[in-house]
C-alpha cells in the first residue's frame, strides 16, 4: 500500500542520521572507557551537546539528550578530560584509568557571561528552550503545559492551529484545507477557551465566533506556547477549557538573526491540478453602497473575473521567516522583529450526503438526504505575521515594554460543489463558488513594571487591539447538466450569487496589578481591568437567475463560459441591498473586573494559592432586523462572582502534588445574540441563526496534578480533572417549518458534566527520546429530543417538548458527550538527536477519539467524526555552525476526516459511495493528502 511505503521512507529518513555515524568499532582488549553526565552549575540541568575530549589524542564526543557521554577505546593510564559548552567555562579534570576499566566522572559547568551591574535581563535561548518551559511549569502557581521554541521548530507544524495539537488534553477543529484552526481543550468546545497573547486577551476576526482562529498566527513568531488549565484570581474567568496564551519572542541580551526560507507542495494537487482564480478585482463594497440609497442593481454591476478559474499542476508552497533581535550594551534597551510570510496551496476532496430536515419515519428517525454532493476545494492561504517587541530598562526597578502584532491571512478559495451524484439520470447541478477571505489582528500592549519600594510592586498595560473580516464579492454560479432523454441536452447556467461580509471586533483596555510582598513567606495581590468591546458586521447579497429569451422547458441558457453568462432579477427586491437584514448589526460589550488574591508559603513545603474575582458583564446590541422581530435589539447584563484556590505541596525538589478548584463563566460571542437567520455556513450551505435568549454558561472546575521532574528535561505529569457546568452552550438544528433547519445556539436543558485523567511523560535515553500524552475524558449530558415516527393509528407522528403522543407521553430524551469531546487523545513522538552530527528528526503521531460534530434535534441523529491517526514526520541537519536544512511532512497517512451517523445503511443506500454494511452511514468524507516542506535556516547568536 502506499501508505506504508511512506512510513517506511519516514522511518528510513529517521534512522539513516544515527547509521551515517558508521557500526562503532568494538573495544579493544585492555582499553578503558569513560562514562559521565555534564551539569549547569547554576540550574543542576543537564547540558546537552557539550563537548567532551581527551587533548591529547584529540578523541571527543558530544553529551546527549540527557546529558551523558561515553568515551570508549581509552588508553590505560593517566587521563585528562576537558569538557567545553558554549556560554560556559570550560572545565578539566584528570584521572587514572586501569585497563578494561569502565570509570565515571561528572562536570558541572559555570556560566562565563558577566552579569550588568544594574540590570538583569533573560536571554531569549534560555527562555526558548525545553529546558526553560520545564523550570517554568515546575514553578508555575497554577496548572499549565508548555511548548517550548525549540519544539515547535523541530516539529512538522508552522502554524499555531497544527502546533496545539501536540499539548497534552488537546485536540483540534481542522478547516476545509485540512489545517487545524480551532483548539477543544480537554474535550471542551472553542467556544469555552480564549487566546492571549503575550499575557493580553486579542479581539477575533472570526464573524461568527468569540475566539481567534489559531491558524492566522504564523508557529516561527513563538518563543512558547502555553495551555493553561486552572485559572487564578489574577486572570479573566471567561474559561472553561483553559487558556491559550501565546507568548511571542523577546528581545535578547545580545545580537540574534535567524533566516529561514523553504519550499514545498501539496500532494492533492498531484492528483488533481488546482483550480484557482485572481482576487486582484473584486469590488470591496457592494452596489448598494456604492449608490444613493434606493439604488436598485442591475446585472452589469456585478464583476466576472472571478469566475475565470486557471489550473495548475503541483503548485509550489514557500515560506519565509527573519527574526532580528539585540541589546544595547548598557543592557537598558532592546529591540526584537519578527516576521514570517506563508504562500501555501492547500485543497481536499470532500464526499457529502446533504441530510433532508426530517428524518424518515419507518424505522423512526432514520437517516435521509436530498442528494449526494462531491466538492473540490482548491485553497490559496497567504499568511503574513509581523511581531516587534521593545523593552526599555532604566534600572533594576522599572521596565517598560511596547509589544506591537500584526498578523493577516488571506484565503482565496474556489470550490467546485456537483450534486445529485447518485448514478440514476436527470439533471446534474454543478456550482463554481469563488471566495476571498481576509482576516486580520492588530495589537499594540504598552506595560510597565515597577518596583515602588522593597516590598510594592506595581505592573500595567494599556491595550489596543483591532480584528477585521472581510468578504468581498463571494461569487457562486450553478449551472444544471441535463441527462434525461425527454429535456433538451446541455449544460445550461441557473442562477448566480453575490455577497458581501465585513465584521469589526475592536478592543480598549486598561490592566491594573499591585502586589505587595508582605513577609517572605506571604503575597498580597490586587487589580483588575476595563475593556470596552465594539463590534459590528456588514451584509449584503444578491440572488440572480439565468436571463432566458423565450418560453418552455427546452428554453435555457446554454453555458459557453462562466464568466459569459448572462443574469437577471426575478423581482426588484433581490437587486436592493439588504438593509432590514438581521446580519447588519452593531454590538458592544463592556467588561468590569477586580480581584484580590494571596499567595501563602507554609513550612517550606505547602503554597497556597486564593482569592475571588468579580466579573460584570453588560452587552447591548442593535441590528438591522424588521421591528416586528423579537429581538432585533437587546441588553443584557450580569455579574459573576469567581472564586478559586490553589494548593501546591512540594513532595521533594523535584516533586510537586497540586489541587485546584476555580469557578469561570463563558460568554455568549455578540453574533450569536442576533436573531438573523440568512447567514450561511461557507463549506456546506447550512443557515445559521442567533439566538436572543441565550445565557451564559457557568461552571465549577477541579483539578489533581502529581508532578515528576527529573534530570535531563525528562518529565511525568499525571492529574484528573472535573467540571460541572450549568448552561452549557451548543449548536443544534432549529426547526422552522417541515424541511427548513437553522443551525443555531442554544442551551441545553440540565447541567452538563466533564471529568478525566491525563497522563505526560518525555524520557530522553542518549541520543533517543520519546515523548506522549494520553488524555481520557468522558463527559454528559441530557437533553430533550424529537421522534419522528409511524404511529400505531398509521398517522405520521413528531414526538417532541410539547407534543406528548401515546407513545411517548412524556418528551424523548437523550444522553450524550457534550460537542466536540473526545473520549480518547494522545500524542507519541519518537525523536533521535545527534549534537555531534547536527541531526534530529523525529515521528509524530496523534489520535483523536471520536467526538460529536453536530448536534441533532432528532434522537439517534448526532452526527460523529470518526477517530483519527495522523502521523507526521520532520527532520534537521546542521550544514554549517550556522546553516541547517529541514524537511518537514504532514498526514503521512492521508488520514481523512470522516462523519458519520451512528446508523447501518440498509437496502438501497448500501450501493451508494462510501456506504457499508459493516459502517455507520457515513455522511461526509474530507480528504487531504500529503504536504512536503524542505528549506534552509541560518542562525547567527
Amino acid at each position: 500500500m502506499l501508505q506504508v511505503y511512506y512510513v517506511r521512507t519516514a522511518f528510513f529518513l529517521l534512522f539513516f542520521g544515527l547509521f551515517s555515524q558508521g557500526a562503532a568499532a568494538q573495544r579493544a582488549g585492555g582499553l578503558a572507557t569513560l562514562r559521565g553526565t555534564v551539569y549547569a552549575t547554576a540550574t543542576g540541568e543537564v547540558l546537552i551537546g557539550a563537548t567532551v575530549v581527551v587533548p591529547a589524542t584529540q578523541q571527543g564526543v558530544a553529551t546527549g539528550l540527557d546529558g551523558t557521554f561515553q568515551l570508549r577505546g581509552l588508553a590505560p593510564g593517566p587521563l585528562v578530560v576537558q569538557v567545553r559548552n558554549l556560554g560556559y567555562a570550560p572545565q578539566t579534570q584528570t584521572l587514572t584509568l586501569a585497563p578494561g576499566q569502565t570509570a565515571t566522572l561528572s562536570f558541572r559547568l559555570a556560566a562565563s557571561g558577566q552579569e550588568l551591574k544594574e540590570v538583569t535581563v533573560t536571554g531569549q535561548a534560555d527562555r526558548e528552550s525545553d529546558a526553560s518551559v520545564r523550570r517554568s511549569e515546575q514553578k508555575a502557581d497554577n496548572v499549565l503545559n508548555i511548548i517550548s521554541a525549540k519544539a515547535i521548530e523541530l516539529s512538522p507544524d508552522v502554524t499555531v492551529g497544527n502546533v496545539v495539537q501536540r499539548a497534552s488534553g488537546v485536540s483540534i477543529v481542522r478547516n476545509s484545507s485540512g489545517d487545524g484552526q480551532y483548539a477543544i481543550i480537554r474535550g471542551i468546545d472553542p467556544r469555552y477557551n480564549y487566546t492571549l497573547v503575550n499575557g493580553v486577551k486579542i479581539p477575533s476576526p472570526d464573524p461568527k465566533n468569540r475566539y481567534a482562529p489559531l491558524d492566522i498566527f504564523p508557529a516561527e513568531l513563538l518563543e512558547r506556547l502555553e495551555v493553561v488549565k486552572a485559572l487564578t484570581p489574577s486572570m479573566e474567568g471567561d474559561a472553561i477549557g483553559g487558556a491559550l496564551n501565546l507568548v511571542m519572542k523577546s528581545a535578547p541580551d545580545h545580537l540574534v538573526a535567524v533566516a529561514t526560507a523553504a519550499g514545498g507542495y501539496s500532494d492533492i494537487f498531484g492528483q488533481r491540478p488546482y483550480a484557482g482564480f485572481s482576487s486582484g478585482g473584486l469590488a470591496p463594497q457592494s452596489p448598494g453602497e456604492t449608490h444613493p440609497a434606493g439604488y436598485v442593481a442591475q446585472p452589469g454591476d456585478f464583476a466576472s473575473q472571478q469566475l475565470n478559474y486557471s489550473s495548475q499542476k503541483a503548485p509550489v508552497n514557500s515560506l519565509f521567516n527573519l527574526t532580528l533581535g539585540n541589546r544595547t550594551k548598557d543592557g537598558k534597551l532592546g529591540l526584537l522583529v519578527a516576521g514570517s510570510l506563508q504562500n501555501t496551496y492547500r485543497g481536499s476532496d470532500r464526499l457529502y450526503y446533504h441530510p433532508l430536515g426530517q428524518p424518515k419515519p419507518e424505522p423512526a428517525n432514520t437517516f435521509t438526504f436530498d442528494e449526494v454532493q462531491r466538492l473540490e476545494f482548491s485553497t490559496l492561504q497567504n499568511r503574513l505575521g509581523l511581531h516587534a517587541k521593545l523593552d526599555f530598562v532604566p534600572n533594576a526597578r522599572h521596565r517598560i515594554g511596547l509589544y506591537s502584532l500584526w498578523t493577516r491571512l488571506d484565503d482565496t478559495q474556489h470550490r467546485h460543489l456537483v450534486s445529485n451524484d447518485l448514478g440514476i439520470g436527470g439533471d446534474v447541478p454543478t456550482t463554481e463558488r469563488s471566495r476571498f477571505q481576509r482576516q486580520q489582528i492588530w495589537s499594540e500592549t504598552l506595560q510597565g513594571d515597577h518596583d515602588l519600594g522593597t516590598r510594592l510592586h506595581f505592573n500595567w498595560s494599556a491595550v489596543y487591539g483591532r480584528a477585521t473580516y472581510a468578504t468581498p464579492d463571494l461569487t457562486s454560479i450553478g449551472t444544471v447538466r441535463a441527462t434525461a432523454a425527454n429535456t433538451q441536452q446541455g449544460t445550461f447556467v441557473q442562477s448566480s450569487s453575490h455577497l458581501w461580509q465585513r465584521s469589526l471586533d475592536q478592543d480598549v483596555a486598561g490592566y491594573a496589578n499591585l502586589t505587595y510582598h508582605a513577609t517572605t513567606n506571604l503575597e498580597l495581590m490586587a487589580g483588575g481591568l476595563l475593556r470596552n468591546k465594539d463590534r459590528s458586521n456588514f451584509y449584503d447579497y444578491y440572488n440572480l437567475t439565468a436571463a432566458t429569451t423565450g418560453t418552455g422547458t427546452n428554453n435555457r441558457q446554454p453555458l459557453t463560459t462562466y464568466d459569459q453568462a448572462r443574469f437577471t432579477f426575478n423581482n426588484t427586491f433581490d437587486g436592493q441591498p439588504k438593509t432590514t437584514d438581521g446580519n447588519n448589526y452593531t454590538a458592544t460589550e463592556r467588561i468590569t473586573d477586580a480581584y484580590v488574591q494571596a499567595k501563602l508559603l507554609l513550612a517550606e513545603r505547602l503554597q497556597l494559592l486564593g482569592g475571588v474575582r468579580v466579573e460584570n458583564t453588560n452587552q447591548h446590541y442593535d441590528s438591522q432586523a424588521p421591528a416586528t422581530v423579537v429581538g432585533r435589539s437587546g441588553t443584557i447584563s450580569y455579574l459573576d462572582v469567581l472564586p478559586s484556590v490553589h494548593a501546591k505541596y512540594l513532595l521533594s525538589e523535584h516533586q510537586n502534588l497540586r489541587l485546584s478548584y476555580f469557578k469561570s463563566i463563558s460568554r455568549p460571542a455578540l453574533f450569536e445574540l442576533v436573531p438573523a437567520t440568512s447567514s450561511y455556513d461557507t463549506d456546506n450551505d447550512i443557515l445559521q441563526s442567533g439566538n436572543p435568549y441565550l445565557k451564559h454558561t457557568q461552571a465549577h472546575n477541579l483539578d489533581l496534578r502529581f508532578e515528576h521532574y527529573g534530570p535531563a528535561n525528562s518529565q511525568l505529569l499525571t492529574g484528573v480533572f472535573y467540571k460541572r457546568i450549568d448552561n452549557a452552550i451548543e449548536y443544534t438544528f432549529a426547526q422552522v417549518s417541515n424541511n427548513t433547519f437553522y443551525y443555531t445556539p442554544t442551551n441545553p436543558a440540565g447541567t452538563a458534566t466533564n471529568f478525566g485523567a491525563e497522563l505526560q511523560f518525555i524520557k530522553y535515553l542518549h541520543n533517543w527520546g520519546l515523548t506522549g500524552n494520553y488524555t481520557y475524558t468522558h463527559s454528559s449530558i441530557t437533553t430533550t429530543k424529537r421522534v419522528y415516527y409511524r404511529a400505531a393509528d398509521g398517522s405520521l407522528t413528531t414526538a417532541d417538548v410539547g407534543q406528548p403522543t401515546a407513545e411517548f407521553p412524556t418528551p424523548p430524551t437523550q444522553t450524550r458527550p457534550l460537542q466536540g469531546q473526545s473520549n480518547h487523545i494522545g500524542n507519541l513522538t519518537l525523536l533521535y538527536r545527534s549534537e555531534a552530527q547536527g541531526f534530529n528528526a523525529q515521528v509524530a503521531a496523534v489520535y483523536t477519539g471520536r467526538r460529536i460534530a453536530v448536534v441533532s434535534p432528532y434522537k439517534d441523529l448526532d452526527q460523529w467524526q470518526r477517530a483519527t491517526t495522523q502521523l507526521d514526520f520532520s527532520a534537521e541537519k546542521r550544514l554549517h555552525p550556522h546553516l541547517t536544512a529541514f524537511v518537514k511532512v504532514t498526514n503521512l497517512l492521508n488520514t481523512p476526516t470522516v462523519l458519520e451517523v451512528l446508523q447501518s445503511p440498509t437496502g438501497g443506500t448500501l450501493s451508494l459511495p462510501e456506504q457499508s454494511a459493516s459502517q455507520n452511514f457515513l455522511v461526509q468524507r474530507d480528504v487531504y493528502y500529503r504536504t512536503y516542506l524542505l528549506g534552509l535556516r541560518y542562525r547567527l547568536n
